[in-house]
């Protein structure tokens, strides 16, 4: 004859119930002409090429002065604060992108 126990199962509800956040927006220029443009790059393939046919179009269609390119390990890392920092204080504006 074997005993059987009466036992407790646990049930664990792995949801969260929804989080409210709020980001305001950044502020915009006005005008890109002869401002700096920065690129954050995800690492994903082909990121690089839009980026680079994008530089060409603002170029072209707002004269910006400068950009400069950044680069997350990965897509699924943040980046380096070092590079939040070189972008903030070396574009007006940033554009942040995947590839894919």
């Amino acid at each position: 004859m074997t005993a059987i126990s009466s036992g407790t199962i646990t049930v664990l509800d792995p949801t969260a119930p929804p989080r409210e956040l709020s980001h305001s927006m950044a502020l915009r220029p006005e005008d890109l002409r002869g401002r700096a443009v920065g690129f954050l790059w995800n690492s994903k393939p082909n990121g690089d090429a839009l980026f680079s046919r994008l530089e060409e179009l603002l170029r072209e269609k707002y004269e910006i002065a400068m950009t400069s390119y950044q680069r997350k390990p990965t897509a699924s890392l943040p980046a380096d604060d070092k590079v939040i920092e070189e972008l903030a204080t070396t574009a007006d504006a940033v554009v942040v992108g995947l590839g894919d």
